[in-house]
């Protein structure tokens, strides 16, 4: 039996493209920006930063023992208000 000679195809060297492009860098630094962003607006400067020197202390404070009954016209604004979230 003369059976044909099967010859494997080579198959051309393709070489490999970049697992990211030119967009994922881009949504990349967008988000290490925003991050940034974020973390220096609510990371104060030292320097301005409250300290205890600036804190109040409770002795110092307006008293606040008032009751309502004693103002009539906060009595009547809390009316106005609870009637107005109907």
């Amino acid at each position: 039996m003369n059976s044909p000679e099967i010859k494997a195809k080579a198959t051309p060297y393709r070489p490999r493209r970049a697992a990211l492009n030119w967009v994922d860098f881009l949504v990349i630094a967008a988000t290490a920006l925003t991050f940034l962003a974020v973390f220096a607006a609510n990371n104060p400067h030292p320097a301005r930063a409250q300290t205890s020197s600036n804190v109040i202390p409770a002795s110092e404070l307006p008293s606040q023992n008032g009751s309502p009954a004693n103002h009539p016209g906060m009595i009547k604004a809390r009316i106005g208000l609870a009637m107005a979230g109907r």
